[in-house]
Parts: C-alpha cells; structure tokens; sequence
C-alpha cells in the first residue's frame, strides 16, 4: 500500500499531507487536543519514508500558539518534539512580554517571558512570523506613563525588540495583537519599529 502511495506524483502526496496534517487555525497543543478530530498526525507514523517526508510540512506551515503555556511547557514541547522539528516550524504565536514595573521609573522584561523567548530562540531558528498578543495600548500607557519617566514606553518597547531580534535571523515578520488597538505612544512606538499592529477581540492581562 505505501509502495503504491510513494509512486504518486510527489505534488500530489503534498496535496495529501495538507488535507491530512495542516490546520487552518492555530494549534494550541496544549489545551486537550482539540483539533486532533479535524489533522491526522498518525500518519507521520506510518512508516519513516512517510514521515521524513510528511514532517517539515506539519510543523513548517501549521502555526503552534504559545499563548497560555508556561515556560516549563514550552520549553518540554520543543524538548520532545526535537531540535530538527522545532527548526522546522516558522509560525508562532505567544504572548507580549510582560514588563516589572519598578521605582523609580525602572522597567524590565519578566523572568517567566525571558525564559519563554530563550527557548524559542534556542529552537526555533528558522522562524519567520512571531505574533504576539497584549493587552490594550492605552492601559500599557497609562502603567508606563505612570513610573514618571519620560522614556518609559520608548525603553520597554526597545527591551521588546531586543527579544524579539535575538530569536532568529530568519524573522521576517512581528505581528502584535492588542486588544481594541486603542491609539496611544505604546502603538505608534510599536509601529515605528516594522511591527504590525491588529485589533483583537481577546484580552490579555498584564
């Protein structure tokens, strides 16, 4: 039967794979699994002709959401799914960094979002597209504007972007999802980096 299905034309079988393993909305792989009814990982056991074939197709053109996963699942995932699939995948989803707000007027990145982006950045080298989701851009101003610092948005912003860079040099494209896309410095900052901003319906918290 596989002998049969490897003397299809090889677009052909590609056209299988996607019908079999790609999803058109995020996968969450976290959250119960609830897209299996609808993708055929099975298939990437089939045989291993089948599933060195079929596997930089899963994991390059599926888009793997991050956003309620903590630092330790993330980092297990990639863990199991191995260095040569996690370099595979170019899509992600995660959530914005969250910021420590201190006095005075002293900004820095979480220690959970630090870790989050460190295995990204040690896994995923050949990602492409990084979308990330915060909470309305007016009430990130309002927390910033309020440590007295003139510069604030502009130094959590460039702590940011620094992330961001470090993850790979494949990165073509930041995508930042905040809820309502209020107008404010935060947004005009963000958009005066490349990064693209869209309006979401889902709110994140700080």
């Amino acid at each position: 039967m596989m002998a049969n299905f490897f003397d299809l034309p090889g677009e052909l079988r590609n056209r299988i794979y996607e019908l079999c393993l790609l999803h058109k909305a995020p996968l969450a792989l976290w959250t119960g699994f609830n897209q299996r009814h609808e993708l055929s990982p099975g298939l990437l056991r089939a045989n291993k002709a089948l599933h060195h074939e079929a596997t930089s197709l899963f994991y390059a053109q599926n888009r793997f959401d991050f956003t309620i996963a903590t630092p330790k699942r993330i980092a297990m995932f990639l863990q199991t799914i191995g260095c040569k699939n996690a370099g595979y995948i170019q899509h992600l989803y995660v959530e914005f960094p969250k910021f420590y707000y201190q006095e005075p007027g002293n900004i820095t990145v979480s220690d959970d979002s630090i870790s989050i982006f460190s295995s990204i950045r040690s896994s995923c080298a050949n990602l492409s597209t990084l979308t990330a989701f915060t909470d309305s851009g007016l009430t990130i101003d309002f927390a910033l504007n309020g440590l007295d610092n003139p510069d604030s948005i502009s130094k959590a912003l460039n702590l940011v972007d620094t992330l961001f860079k470090a993850i790979s040099p494949s990165l073509k494209r930041i995508i930042v999802g905040v809820y309502n896309n209020d107008p404010g410095n935060f947004i005009t900052g963000m958009e005066n980096r490349g990064w693209t901003v869209k309006a979401t319906k889902v709110q994140f918290s700080l």
